[in-house]
């Protein structure tokens, strides 16, 4: 009997085929999410797969997925992207089913020889999944993530931004995974030695923008759990829990309405930042509110044109959104104001350390060196620190710290008065 499958269909749909084709055919239907939910169990059966092979870094797959989702997500990414690379970098080291036991398990350094035995596993991953669309960036993830920022990595030797940004990200949790697990010839680095590292590799090796956001998390306690595995439960709540229809559908949610994002930033807008604060304060009871002004916008663009000025404005928001993790909530509250929320329980020390990246954002002092000096920034801050403190009182709060601050005068902030 021959078998007829249709893709998001129901019974009703069913039954007309049936009846169309005759008793020699079986039709059934599967939705988009059944689908997914098989393809992903596969990818992720996959992944376990070449985790058991490597017997000196076992579950490596799955701690750089979580490190590039996590690095993905203090970039500013959507949600669907950062799943997105999550799926991929599970399997971005595939190829290595290619390789020959002997090096890919040798209990200590490579030669140079033998690492030459080691580089075609991207080319051999990309050309055993190439036929895999389900999952978007797969190829880039898998080829490239050996590739560097100055041109001398493999398997083409591209350089700088022609790298796909999902290899940059996967190319730094791969790296980070490297340094912190423990090696046969070595013990694993110290978080010192991770980020001294790191940031000697900064322009070299690794993309210089997505290592400062890295680092900043680094040294903001970030960490993965070297002995995370990747079980047959824990592969099942993964794709349970994955956010599917996120990942591969676009679907109508609260955070996509466009009435409530900016056109020219992409951001959420002041009446998307009170209503969800609002809702977000009543119900944990904390986190953090900035506001950052630029000064400087309407000089800009009587000198230099609207054109430049809302350049200038694109660009900052896109260097802000770095700053700040998936879950916080950006928004563009007036034309040259910004707000933040940052969720959770967060001491004032963390929130200071976000306000001193913003100040000193590379976007931020390229553009004031370019446009003679004009631009600048202020941050005011409040914090919930008391339970029933209202959305209005905590943004009047944060607008009187942003008076204290100078209104972005000279890159400065400040915190409300009362805030320990």
């Amino acid at each position: 009997m021959k078998k007829v499958l249709i893709i998001d269909g129901n019974r009703e749909d069913e039954a007309k085929v049936a009846a169309g084709l005759g008793e020699s055919y079986e039709v059934s239907s599967y939705s988009y999410l059944d689908i997914n939910n098989m393809a992903l169990s596969t990818v992720i059966s996959i992944a376990n797969t070449v985790d058991s092979l490597e017997v000196y870094s076992g579950g490596h797959s799955l701690r750089v997925a979580v490190c590039a989702r996590d690095i993905a997500k203090n970039l500013g990414w959507d949600e669907r992207k950062c799943q997105n690379i999550y799926f991929v970098s599970l399997l971005h080291d595939i190829g290595m089913i290619s390789v020959s036991e002997w090096v890919r398990n040798k209990p200590g350094r490579l030669t140079p020889e033998e690492f030459e035995l080691i580089k075609p596993h991207t080319v051999k991953g990309d050309e055993m999944l190439r036929s895999i669309d389900v999952l978007d960036n797969l190829s880039d993830g898998i080829k490239y993530h050996h590739e560097r920022w100055d041109g001398k990595g493999y398997p083409e030797g591209l350089s700088g931004s022609d790298i796909p940004v999902f290899a940059r990200v996967i190319a730094i949790a791969d790296a980070y995974d490297a340094m912190s697990s423990d090696r046969v010839y070595r013990p694993r680095l110290s978080v010192d030695k991770i980020i001294s590292e790191f940031t000697r590799c900064r322009g070299t090796q690794f993309d210089p923008e997505i290592t400062d956001v890295f680092v900043f998390m680094l040294k903001d306690g970030y960490t993965v759990e070297p002995g995370i595995e990747q079980t047959k439960e824990a592969s099942e709540r993964a794709v349970r829990d994955s956010g599917l229809k996120e990942l591969f559908t676009p679907v109508a949610s609260d955070d996509n309405r466009a009435d409530e994002m900016d056109a020219l930033t992409g951001l959420f807008t002041r009446s998307y930042l009170n209503t969800r604060v609002g809702n977000k304060i009543s119900e944990e009871r904390s986190g953090a509110l900035m506001i950052i002004k630029i000064t400087g916008y309407g000089d800009l663009s009587d000198r230099f044109g609207s054109g430049v000025a809302d350049e200038m404005i694109k660009r900052f928001s896109q260097e802000l959104k770095s700053v700040f993790r998936g879950e916080d909530i950006v928004c563009r509250v007036e034309t040259d104001m910004f707000a933040v929320f940052v969720s959770g329980e967060s001491g004032k020390g963390v929130i200071e350390k976000k306000a001193q990246s913003i100040t000193a954002m590379p976007d931020l002092e390229e553009l004031k060196n370019k446009y003679e000096g004009i631009l600048g920034v202020g941050i005011g801050i409040s914090m919930c620190q008391e339970d029933g403190i209202t959305f209005e009182e905590l943004y009047g709060a944060a607008l009187d710290a942003l008076d204290e601050a100078g209104r972005g005068s000279d890159n400065t902030y400040s915190f409300s008065r009362g805030v320990q």
